[in-house]
């Protein structure tokens, strides 16, 4: 089986300057892959120039076999793929209902409230907060708005950038649950996350980027089996599955 999503060779920046260099990513179909890699290390520039955020220096990105090199932003999401941002992902003056109907803007009305109802039974935080205003939400709460939004594109492949970032260890779990079963759903995710520890506990793969490279990349069991690795590149000294 051909992998729905692959970089090859991939160097991109922002720019004149250069973030990746031969960057090379085979992701699988319905897979539930992991960014990982010490702060700067080009994670969520990985991501960003998958959805046509960078400036491209070389290399190529394929989504289904079709080369994304040099396809607009606009046309990228689509596609069939969504990007969650890790900042300014909702829009904090508006309900989480308001926020929730934007993403649905495309649909009749009985056909928005039929996916909004479905959201909802997803994402029940959402619904107790339905009428409440994004920018009023905890940080778990507004990420779970975030990937709702993401997911109601209905894709085939969502980018997540750093979606535990300066949650509680509770909302973590959640949110790497949560994701585990849009993964389910038969939804592809690649997830950039500094929360290794959580995240590899969940995750099917992973991938560590160092200084924009490559430098390993396995099963979650394997990253977490090879100590050397763990200690070097995430910091994770002592880490245990389970």
């Amino acid at each position: 089986m051909l992998p729905i999503l692959t970089t090859s060779a991939l160097s991109a920046g922002y720019g004149k300057l250069h973030i990746l260099h031969d960057v090379s990513v085979a992701v699988e179909k319905g897979q539930y892959l992991a960014i990982l890699g010490p702060n700067g290390s080009g994670k969520s520039t990985l991501l960003k120039s998958i959805f046509g955020l960078t400036t491209h220096f070389g290399g190529d990105i394929q989504f289904e076999g079709a080369s994304l090199t040099g396809t607009p932003t606009e046309q990228i999401g689509g596609l069939g793929i969504a990007y969650v941002p890790q900042r300014e992902n909702v829009f904090t003056s508006m309900s989480v209902r308001e926020n929730l109907l934007l993403a649905l803007r495309h649909l009749s009305r009985a056909e928005a409230e039929t996916s909004l109802a479905a959201a909802y039974e997803l994402f029940p935080i959402l619904a107790d907060r339905a009428s409440q205003r994004a920018g009023q939400l905890s940080g778990g709460e507004r990420q779970m708005l975030a990937i709702a939004i993401g997911w109601l594109a209905r894709p085939r492949l969502m980018l997540l950038d750093e979606p535990s970032a300066g949650l509680s260890p509770l909302f973590v779990t959640e949110v790497f649950r949560t994701l585990r079963t849009l993964c389910a759903q038969g939804i592809t995710l690649v997830v950039v996350e500094q929360n290794a520890r959580s995240l590899l506990r969940w995750c099917d793969a992973a991938y560590i980027l160092r200084e924009g490279r490559v430098v390993f990349h396995g099963t979650a069991a394997e990253v977490l089996a090879d100590e050397e690795t763990v200690k070097g590149y995430l910091g994770m000294g002592g880490v245990r599955v389970g």
